[in-house]
């Protein structure tokens, strides 16, 4: 799962990247609409006066893996609990859009940043976002066996050219990039690292730092994925990010069959957890979004539940049976048939403020108000979609 980091500017460019056709390797494999909108989504994005109006990620699969559409229905259902977590249907809008173009099973979100029903900004996927959607990820991947991103036999030693972005979208597009000096030299070193690997000299992080000092290179800095480099004769800069140059890596090991077994006996177990993480990580959310965003129809639905419950567990007068001093129940007379007053008339205790056929008058007439805020909330909601495509058009 990746999350885009644009999401200014109006709603019509990034729907139109993901539903455009005329991209050449979309010829074979034209975009699929699965769900939503595209227009709705674009008004709806233009009419946020906001700077950040829109959230955009993918949902990608590896070549190998196999996903049919009763798996994306899952998989689009599981992620839309994550990301509207607490949040009724009528309060969010999300457009889905399937790719197969890139030679891989692709999923693209589109989500307007606006919970609909108050206009307040909505971010499904905040700052530290994967903590929570790595569950999801997680869960589908073990359940389902498809490739796992952080399964180590799969971890590359160096990372492949398509991992820039513009590269990958010069390589689609049948377009070359001038390769720069830096882009020469950093291939040089990565095609050195590469034949020191294949012979066996290279099993640490350590090893590479040595074998770049050998070769006269400076070293500038070290992160926790990355080593940075000064060339001597030139002073270029160059960072070398990913596999071998991540302080984590170690060289790929066969999987014993011993290992294999165990890790297919702990598979139920692992599911299991994964499946209790996602049920604390909605809870989460729900608690946040609820909090932030209440329904408002579901908001008045519990003010009149309250004030009903409140009615019902008022006790009048006449019905309690209360005993004397010395623990005998006193007279009934007293309470089920009380003097009249004396006009002559008497109040039977149905009519009376917390009688029965009060009770039942003010629950008609809080079913009433509640029928005519949902009918107030549905004009409103068609009035704001209106609206919003007025404003596009």
């Amino acid at each position: 799962m990746k999350v885009f980091s644009h999401g200014t500017g109006d709603g019509d460019r990034p729907v139109r990247y993901l539903i455009r056709e005329d991209i050449p390797s979309r010829k074979e494999h034209p975009p699929e609409v699965l769900r939503g909108d595209p227009k709705h989504t674009a008004a709806l994005i233009n009419s946020i006066e906001r700077r950040w109006k829109f959230t955009s990620g993918v949902l990608a699969w590896h070549p190998d893996d196999d996903v049919n559409e009763a798996q994306e229905r899952d998989v689009m259902d599981a992620f839309e609990r994550v990301a509207f977590a607490g949040l009724e249907a009528d309060q969010r809008h999300i457009l889905w859009v399937r790719h197969r173009h890139a030679g891989h099973h692709e999923l693209h979100f589109l989500i307007p940043r606006m919970e609909l029903s108050s206009g307040k900004d909505f971010n499904a996927c905040p700052p530290g976002w994967q903590k929570d959607f790595s569950v999801f990820r997680d869960l589908f991947n073990w359940s389902e066996g498809w490739a796992r991103p952080d399964d180590p036999a799969r971890a590359r030693d160096f990372l492949p050219d398509k991992a820039d972005l513009l590269h990958a979208q010069a390589v689609r597009w049948n377009r070359k990039i001038k390769s720069s000096n830096r882009d020469e030299a950093k291939a040089a070193i990565t095609e050195l690292l590469k034949d020191r690997l294949s012979q066996g000299d290279i099993k640490s992080r350590e090893d590479v730092l040595l074998i770049l000092k050998e070769e006269g290179l400076h070293i500038s800095r070290i992160g926790k994925d990355y080593i940075g480099v000064v060339v001597p004769e030139s002073g270029l800069k160059i960072r070398l990010k990913g596999g071998i140059f991540a302080e984590a890596w170690k060289p790929k090991e066969q999987s014993s069959e011993e290992e294999v077994c165990f890790v297919k006996l702990e598979l139920p177990k692992r599911i299991a957890s994964l499946e209790e993480e996602l049920e604390r990580v909605l809870e989460k959310r729900k608690r946040i979004n609820r909090k932030r965003y209440p329904a408002r129809w579901s908001e008045q639905a519990e003010n009149i539940e309250d004030r009903i419950i409140n009615e019902r567990n008022r006790t009048p007068a006449y019905r309690g049976a209360e005993k004397d001093g010395v623990g005998e129940p006193a007279k009934r007379q007293g309470f089920c048939q009380p003097s009249a007053p004396a006009g002559g008339n008497y109040a039977s205790p149905e009519s009376r403020s917390g009688g029965t056929a009060e009770f039942l008058r003010r629950c008609w007439e809080a079913v009433r108000e509640l029928a005519e805020f949902i009918a107030q909330a549905e004009r409103r909601k068609r009035e704001l979609e209106e609206d919003s495509f007025r404003m596009r058009t």
